[in-house]
């Protein structure tokens, strides 16, 4: 039995064990495509905003500090906390962005951008729930990006045209 104090009574050692067995799926089942990052502290989301240039678009998070962070391609974007299918406006396909350790202050429920730029339709605050902070980036069609940290407190996603 596992309790807040750790492992206990019979069957403890196989619980650890099945534990660790979860835990190094989960750590080897990321695509080939994610971009990730560790962190030790947790970081606080502060605010989103999205610019467009010639070649790409490019979404900022501002956190009071950089967290690690997974940026996943994918076709279908699930809210974290709820586990429920999410659709931004005008978007085909997404980047699901997860930071963690991270939380986003004052969160009381998904808020949402919606641009008019050529390849970022939409970006959204999904969900605050033990200690991972979900965004997801609607894009018009997929596309390549990077993940560029651009000073200690904005961690920028640029997707090509």
């Amino acid at each position: 039995m596992l309790s807040k104090y750790g492992a206990t009574g019979r069957g403890s050692r196989q619980a650890a064990t099945v534990l660790g067995t979860i835990c190094l799926g989960l750590a080897t089942a990321l695509p080939a495509s994610a971009a990730t990052n560790t962190a030790q502290s947790t970081a606080h989301l502060l605010g989103l905003s999205v610019q467009s240039h010639a070649t790409y678009d490019r979404v900022i998070l501002t956190v009071s500090s950089i967290p690690g962070y997974t940026v996943t391609p994918t076709d279908e974007l699930m809210g974290g906390g709820s586990g429920k299918d999410v659709t931004l406006p005008n978007s085909n396909t997404y980047l699901d962005v997860e930071l963690q350790p991270s939380d986003i202050v004052g969160f009381s429920g998904p808020s949402e951008i919606t641009t008019g730029d050529p390849e970022v339709a939409a970006v959204a605050e999904l969900s605050s729930y033990e200690g991972y902070t979900q965004v997801g980036i609607g894009l018009s069609h997929a596309s390549s990006y990077t993940v560029t940290v651009l000073s200690s407190t904005q961690l920028a996603i640029d997707v090509a045209h």
